[in-house]
């Protein structure tokens, strides 16, 4: 039951607020990784993530040639805790998140990361960067070592390079939270913490909870703490 409800609870958030920002709200699982082509979900088995990385762009495209104008992914672990924050007003045609990844590194220290990752993405029909995102993104799979597939490739690693050099726009309000993160905020304070809270500088909407990487932590409480504001105040 623990793990369906703190799911429950961030897809609930979502959809409460893409309905009051007057978005049609859908709910997928894992049933749209049937769109994509057997060679990329052979050579990236086990890699549910990398799939997904994919898959969301396919099914982005999928909305906006039904007619839709606008079509946003947001994860199912993304929690809206704050979701008056989260406005999709970028310039252009496309935006991404943006997240500050708080990571413990050798003697005790935390190191912050700071990424684009695509919890959060949202493309407006035409967007050529969404055509391209998804011919790179086979691309890259494509001519990768299949012992060498890393982690986040061709999700946050290649939005990252890209953004270095495009500067794509960012939804700084959506970010994430790593394992140490999520252990400071349930003990209420902790260097992770303190660290994460020096990162952002607008209120965060929301946050990926990053539910592949939480193992055995409590996301349940981690959800109601934010949602209550105990742990994560209004800024």
């Amino acid at each position: 039951m623990g793990q369906d409800h703190w799911l429950a609870r961030c897809t609930n958030s979502v959809a409460d607020w893409a309905q009051r920002s007057g978005f049609e709200y859908r709910l997928t699982g894992d049933e749209v990784l049937a769109g994509v082509p057997d060679w990329y979900r052979e050579k990236t088995a086990g890699r549910l993530p990398i799939q997904f990385d994919l898959a969301r762009l396919q099914l982005i495209e999928q909305a906006l040639e039904e007619g839709f104008g606008r079509a946003c992914w947001i994860d199912a672990d993304v929690l809206l805790f704050r979701p008056q924050h989260l406005k999709l007003d970028y310039r252009g045609d496309c935006a991404f998140g943006r997240e500050y990844w708080v990571q413990g590194e050798v003697g005790g220290r935390f190191k912050v990361r700071r990424n684009v990752h695509n919890a959060i993405c949202s493309f407006d029909a035409g967007s050529p960067v969404l055509t391209f995102l998804r011919h790179a993104t086979m691309r890259v799979i494509e001519r990768a070592d299949p012992r060498r597939i890393a982690p986040q490739m061709v999700g946050p690693k290649l939005l990252s390079a890209l953004h270095s050099i495009v500067g794509f726009e960012l939804l700084e309000s959506v970010g994430a939270f790593s394992p140490w993160v999520l252990d400071d905020l349930m003990a209420a304070d902790g260097p992770a913490l303190r660290a994460q809270r020096g990162t952002n500088g607008v209120p965060l909407a929301g946050v990926n909870l990053c539910g592949s990487l939480a193992g055995d932590r409590d996301l349940t409480a981690v959800c109601e703490a934010l949602l209550a504001g105990i742990s994560w105040p209004e800024e």
